[in-house]
């Protein structure tokens, strides 16, 4: 806790140059307070955005506009540095298992939690069948500022809200699970990531407007992440997370069709997955594929970002992409014994069933629901919620929200609950943003 007598001498010496390291050490000799350059630097960083909203007219002075510029320029090129060196890592070795690999072995990773033990549901309204729950977690665009006075008051986004509603998020997903527990067994949780999960620098208006560079993003987001499924981890036997990459998290500036996995989100999730890695419970799937198919009970879910979907989420466009999906499997199904005699030797972990029942994706930062005849073809929503794009260029406006699916291993899906995260917006976070200077000595 930064001391208050603190805040500010921190704004002065940082105006004539001090370092964060020789703030840090002034607070400790003055104050006899320990605080991490990295928190003096977040509370410095909010409080020159918070200054820029209350002066408005400042946008339009040259001095200021210069220094806003500068400081997105200097972000961009950490950005840059941190591409440059992950791609270098990957090319030198020519394999992109070497950065992942490294990540994992190098990171001490949080302390296992044991299972807890639920009571059984009894009495005349109660189910036999156990059901699985799948709670996807989508479109989290870490580090993104979403401006209250520019949105009209619709919504306001922060790393802070962020974590506010990702704890709201997962003590809501418990919440739900105990209830329906009084009448149905209940012991795996799925919990696909459909990617965006940072805000990223394809923009120059993110570069300038985010609260941190996408190293920043995808390190502080991976943590918080980490710690909300070790939260529900004791609560279930099994967790499974499948994953895939989204739009907002690429390192180029136009997307790409080959080495799509070469994206931010793809290092987060490595990284929730070296930070939980001595919980045996959990089961990670990180597919370089922009689209993977996990099961349930009979049933397979394909899932995806949404991004490879024309139309803006049309409900014309959605069943096209999905009909065309179908017949790329089917197709390889056509060909299967001579492409599986042709690359007999080649071990692929992106191998697809022949077929996918259902289809779960994000993007379009909404929740909806589409009949595909064999199920349904679900869009999950975004715990942002509406931005400035969408007010400005689209005229709409959508709350911040998550859902909850649930299973039977009979009838598939049944049903779904919607949480509204902006209801946790004023709720202290379960989760702590604070990283030590060594990422590996994380606890």
């Amino acid at each position: 806790m930064i001391p208050e007598q603190a805040k500010l001498g921190i704004t002065e010496r940082r105006n004539q140059g001090w370092t964060w390291q020789s703030i840090a050490n002034w607070i400790e000799e003055e104050f006899e307070v320990p605080v991490h350059r990295t928190s003096i630097q977040r509370y410095y960083d909010k409080q020159v955005w918070e200054q820029v909203d209350d002066e408005s007219d400042q946008l339009n002075d040259i001095d200021a506009r210069v220094k806003i510029d500068q400081k997105a320029l200097g972000w961009h090129q950490q950005a840059l540095l941190w591409k440059r060196l992950y791609n270098k890592a990957i090319n030198s070795t020519n394999s992109q298992e070497s950065a992942v690999d490294a990540i994992y072995n190098a990171t001490t990773a949080f302390k296992a939690i044991p299972p807890r033990k639920y009571t059984k549901p009894s009495g005349k309204h109660k189910g036999d069948s156990p059901q699985v729950v799948i709670a996807p977690l989508s479109d989290t665009h870490i580090g993104e500022r979403v401006d209250y006075n520019q949105m009209a008051g619709l919504n306001t986004y922060s790393f802070d809200l962020f974590n506010k509603r990702l704890s709201g998020w997962a003590t809501t997903v418990l919440n739900l699970v105990e209830l329906r527990r009084a009448s149905v067994p209940i012991d795996e949780l799925i919990i696909p990531m459909l990617g965006d999960m940072i805000s990223g620098d394809i923009h120059d208006e993110l570069i300038k407007t985010n609260q941190d560079n996408v190293m920043g993003q995808m390190i502080r987001g991976a943590s918080l992440i980490a710690q909300a499924i070790l939260y529900l981890a004791p609560h279930f036997k099994t967790i499974t997370i499948p994953c895939v990459v989204g739009n907002h998290g690429r390192m180029t500036r136009k997307p790409p069709m080959k080495d799509k996995y070469m994206d931010w989100d793809y290092l987060l999730y490595q990284w929730v997955a070296a930070f939980c890695k001595n919980q045996k419970n959990i089961t990670f799937n990180i597919k370089t594929s922009y689209m993977d198919i996990f099961h349930v009970f009979d049933k397979n879910i394909l899932i995806m970002h949404g991004d490879a979907v024309s139309g803006g989420g049309s409900l014309s466009s959605i069943p096209k992409v999905i009909t065309n999906l179908r017949s790329v499997l089917q197709f390889r199904k056509n060909l299967e014994t001579e492409v599986m005699e042709a690359n007999k030797d080649i071990k692929d972990p992106n191998h697809l069933p022949q077929y996918f029942d259902s289809v779960m994706m994000g993007h379009f930062h909404r929740v909806d629901e589409i009949d595909i005849g064999t199920g349904h073809a679900i869009i999950c929503g975004c715990m942002k919620g509406g931005d400035e794009f969408a007010l400005h260029r689209l005229g709409v406006i959508t709350k911040p929200q998550q859902i909850v699916t649930y299973w039977h291993p009979k009838y598939g899906y049944i049903g779904k609950e919607t949480i509204y995260l902006n209801s946790f917006d004023t709720v202290d976070s379960l989760f702590t943003d604070v990283l030590p200077e060594v990422w590996a000595e994380k606890i």
